[in-house]
């Protein structure tokens, strides 16, 4: 008995004496997207349980020990230009009540202090974030409406130019931002909205860069240089966004890491398009939201994966080109599509320390990737109204 009682102390001192357990324990983890509130609206899923082919919920944030998870709402891109925002309100109604049964596990973050409060309780705090700004249907009324009830950013565009910005998946519609875009920065800004840039057209970025009085995010894109795909991030675009002191949520999605993995997933969805096309368009909008997103995976090779160290390497180079001041983690995993080899789920963010502390960065500047440069914005942008 005496042996095991010994055993089981040595086992729980050596865990206790690795120091990468206890720098990811001491960091606050910040993952500033996911699109958990599908789950929850469409699936009727409890993120207190361990969800069924997924990367996130409560148990797997505990496991992983992240501190903030930013819950997108994403709204998809055909209801613009006026069912869009009902969709907007009822996932962020499912989310939060999503997030009130679990309240003794996590709760909703509106500002930094906010997160500051809720993470020092030893709870989950999460912001919510619009994904897409065609949920405001061009309406600044319908985007103070959202912030009073509690979210707390907005990527301006998804996959399409709507009517005042340019999206990086679209043609453009306004070389950028429209007078009307410019409308909505300022009053994202007055509000203490964090502003989005992922999905923009580059034009829209410099625009945006132009007009806003704040920093802005990139919530989860990756670097141009090391995969040219369109929805990442150049080196100019970069280098501003530290100028204007924001920060870069590196994405886990497995087609942004690697220019192998990508090339292989365009070769299988061409195959399959000419039978996507073929089916006929549900005209039920909430029964076609929810197929499409039972079906998300169907496409997606499972050969040839990215890996951590892919990962990796997009960190590396958002730091020589930003500053380790600029960069940060917004995974983007959705449930049934694959996330890089070592990274399983949100239960595997350890991995990523570790990786980090294998890479030779300092305790200090792994704490900044972690999570506390997202935290410097959300305070500086969100908490402005407080003072």
């Amino acid at each position: 008995m005496l042996t095991v009682v010994l055993i089981f102390a040595f086992a729980s001192f050596t865990f206790g004496q690795d120091p990468v357990d206890r720098l990811h324990r001491e960091s606050l983890v910040w993952d500033c997207h996911n699109d958990l509130a599908y789950r929850v609206l469409y699936e009727r899923l409890d993120i207190g349980d361990r969800l069924p082919a997924g990367h996130v919920d409560i148990p797997r944030l505990q496991e992983g020990q992240v501190d903030v998870q930013v819950v997108a709402l994403f709204i998809q891109n055909y209801l613009y230009p006026d069912k869009a925002a009902r969709q907007a309100f009822q996932l962020l109604e499912a989310m939060t009540g999503a997030i009130e049964k679990n309240s003794a596990a996590v709760e909703l973050a509106r500002t930094g202090s906010d997160i500051e409060r809720i993470v020092a309780k030893g709870k989950i705090a999460m912001p919510l974030a619009i994904e897409g700004g065609h949920a405001i249907e061009n309406d600044l009324e319908l985007l103070r409406k959202f912030h009073e009830l509690g979210v707390s950013s907005m990527t301006l565009t998804h996959n399409i130019s709507h009517d005042w910005a340019d999206s990086s998946a679209d043609k453009p519609r306004w070389d950028g931002l429209n007078d009307l875009g410019r409308k909505v920065v300022k009053e994202m800004n007055r509000l203490g909205m964090v502003i989005d840039v992922s999905h923009v057209s580059d034009k829209t970025f410099f625009d945006v860069i132009e007009t806003t009085e704040d920093p802005v995010i990139f919530s989860h894109s990756g670097c141009r240089a090391v995969n040219p795909h369109r929805r990442n991030v150049s080196d100019d675009m970069l280098q501003v966004l530290a100028q204007n002191g924001g920060v870069i949520g590196i994405v886990f999605e497995v087609t942004f890491l690697s220019p192998k993995y990508h090339q292989a997933a365009q070769k299988l969805r061409a195959i399959g398009r000419p039978i996507y096309q073929k089916v006929p368009v549900i005209e039920d909008m909430d029964l076609r939201i929810t197929i499409e997103h039972l079906s998300q995976g169907r496409d997606w090779p499972l050969e040839n994966l990215p890996t951590l160290d892919d990962l990796l390497d997009h960190i590396d180079h958002a730091v020589k080109i930003a500053g380790v001041d600029h960069v940060g983690l917004g995974a983007d995993m959705y449930p049934r599509t694959p996330s890089p080899l070592g990274i399983r789920g949100a239960h595997d963010y350890p991995n990523i320390t570790r990786g980090l502390k294998k890479r030779g960065y300092s305790e200090e500047d792994i704490k900044k990737i972690m999570g506390q440069n997202f935290l410097r914005v959300w305070k500086q942008v969100t908490d402005k109204n407080l003072r």
